[in-house]
């Protein structure tokens, strides 16, 4: 049998939040291209306390360690007792994966640089990408010195200033003083690479890597919905029935301003009903629900696979954002792909999707402002059917297999002819 030529995903644990379905999609399209996907990711510590060498280990002579796992097409991990007996045969099946120790994992940069393990990987790969959340994946090519084309959705500090908030005191000091001065430091090399052509995925995400990088991403690749899935079914629309989908309990998505919009809506008599999905723990809200009377109006379902996910959509009136940051919001454009308008707050990344009058409504981050714009298309269906095909027709312009699949390797070709 023929090796493939080996492509290296740099990312963070693609299991949860938006970036396993852009892992997802761009696996699909290296195999399409004859190229075989390789993901790598630093194995967090608080999961995998042994592949890290924290400062009381050092002096016992550790070294960061290495997991290796096989995982199925669905990104999920599964059992066998080696990457040779699943891999050797399987066609388009399991997929090779390494989980990476650090050095002093309590310092977040060590995250980012590239031990033995990495540039181990990084050697046996003949072509390099970062998708992730934040450039900081991509830091690992530039200490290397490969080519490598990075799909970014968000600046660093974006990405992770809600959840340094909740840090404990000596901890928000550590970050202060040494990893966020070194954190941006790599950031800005990342950005600043020749050697790295950076997609985004919206065009708002592009401004602000701009500013930090000095120099405009090469593009944007917005990540088409699977249009086997996200297809328009009118029939199965619910009058007054709204969701969301995203990892609702980060701060950033502020899921307590869309509660408080429900909570005007069933004020002024109307038959609203919120679906929220993509936590896995579908309970910690209900006591927040409950408080605010909403507990026959809002359902939490589990983790939704992109199947019921899409089954869910298809019901749904009026998509909403309520978020004070978003890098694009995947779940939406895979709302407008079955016809469903959006309503958000003005946060970034939907302001390049949500179009005043043609797909949707932007806001101000009110409770009230928000509710009274879902009123607006829940009550005039003449209204709700221009936005929904104008929803329609904007996925298939902008964010279509045929657009992604040519944006992502036209810019993969440059970074390949780089090596």
């Amino acid at each position: 049998m023929t090796k493939l030529p080996r492509a290296l995903i740099s990312t963070i644990e693609p299991f949860t939040g938006g970036v396993p379905a852009k892992v997802r999609w761009v696996v699909g399209e290296l195999r399409a291209l004859g190229l075989e996907p390789v993901l790598a990711w630093y194995e967090p510590w608080s999961r995998t306390p042994g592949l890290s060498v924290p400062l009381p280990a050092l002096a016992r002579g550790r070294r960061p360690g290495h997991r290796l796992r096989i995982l199925t097409a669905e990104l999920q991990p599964v059992d066998g007792d080696s990457l040779e007996s699943l891999v050797e045969g399987a066609g388009d099946g399991p997929i090779e994966a390494h989980g990476i120790g650090a050095w002093l994992p309590e310092l977040e940069f060590t995250h980012y640089l590239p031990g033995l393990h990495w540039r181990r990987l990084i050697t046996s790969c003949q072509v390099h990408l970062a998708i992730t959340g934040n450039p900081l994946c991509a830091h690992r090519y530039t200490v290397s010195g490969v080519p490598f084309l990075a799909w970014i959705g968000t600046p660093w500090h974006g990405d992770r200033v809600d959840r340094v908030r909740r840090f404990p005191l000596p901890r928000r000091l550590l970050d202060r003083v040494i990893n966020a001065p070194v954190l941006r430091q790599q950031e800005r090399r990342v950005l600043r690479d020749p050697k790295g052509t950076i997609l985004t995925i919206s065009r708002h995400t592009a401004r602000e890597l701009a500013a930090i990088g000095g120099r405009e991403p090469a593009g944007v690749l917005y990540l088409p919905p699977d249009p086997t899935l996200f297809l328009p079914a009118s029939q199965r629309r619910v009058p007054w029935r709204l969701a969301f989908s995203g990892r609702y309990g980060d701060p950033r998505k502020h899921i307590e301003l869309l509660l408080q919009s429900l909570v005007w809506l069933v004020a002024q008599g109307h038959p609203a009903e919120l679906h929220l999905s993509g936590e896995r723990d579908a309970s910690f809200l209900r006591p927040q629900i409950e408080r605010l009377g909403l507990a026959d109006r809002v359902v939490c379902h589990p983790y939704l696979t992109p199947a019921q996910l899409a089954n869910l959509l298809q019901s749904v009136d009026v998509f909403v954002i309520p978020s004070h940051q978003e890098g694009l919001c995947i779940a939406a454009l895979e709302a407008m792909a079955c016809g469903v308008p959006v309503v958000s707050t003005r946060c970034g990344g939907p302001e390049d999707f949500v179009l005043e009058g043609q797909t949707g409504s932007l806001v101000d981050s009110d409770p009230q402002a928000l509710a009274a714009a879902i009123v607006r298309i829940c009550s005039d269906r003449l209204l709700q059917q221009r936005l929904s095909a104008g929803a329609c027709h904007w996925v298939e312009t902008m964010a279509s297999p045929a657009a992604g699949r040519a944006t992502f390797r036209r810019h993969l070709e440059a970074v390949v002819n780089d090596r």
